[in-house]
């Protein structure tokens, strides 16, 4: 298995992503934090959170990416959205995509997110068919850690 160029998590709000994000940072020399709340505070402040604007986030966090791979950075990407377009280009940079999982039950039920708000991704739209990446179920399993030893 060849070394990828950088990690993208994605997931619902409250599944580990951000948590999972900023650990693997802390392991990885040279490497950058790629976080969606902080893209669209410092960027993507023109966006709402309709559909359009969620693909129009994700490609800007693409590219990015890119400006960090091309300067030998190691980009660790946390999102909520993800797409088969953005997905694709990012395997093509050789930027490992996982979906982070979580019991959403629970997750809902205290996440602030999820309380009367409309657009938001797993209430409101889903994330589309047969996006064919790795699924992780717990950021904080002995097990996710090792599987990433095997990525970077």
């Amino acid at each position: 298995m060849t070394k990828k160029t950088g990690i993208w998590f994605y997931g619902l709000s409250g599944s580990g992503k951000t948590y999972g994000s900023t650990l693997l940072q802390k392991k990885i020399k040279n490497s950058i934090l790629i976080d969606g709340d902080i893209v669209r505070k410092y960027i993507s402040y023109d966006l709402g959170f309709t559909e359009k604007d969620r693909n129009i986030q994700i490609t800007r966090m693409l590219g990015l990416s890119k400006i960090a791979i091309n300067s030998s950075i190691f980009p660790i990407i946390s999102t909520v959205w993800m797409n088969k377009k953005i997905l694709k280009e990012a395997s093509n940079l050789g930027i490992k995509v996982i979906l982070v999982e979580s019991d959403m039950r629970e997750v809902k039920r205290r996440h602030e997110t999820y309380k009367n708000k409309i657009n938001v991704v797993g209430v409101n739209f889903k994330y589309e068919k047969k996006l064919n990446t790795m699924t992780i179920t717990n950021t904080k399993d002995k097990e996710f850690w090792n599987s990433l030893k095997l990525l970077i």
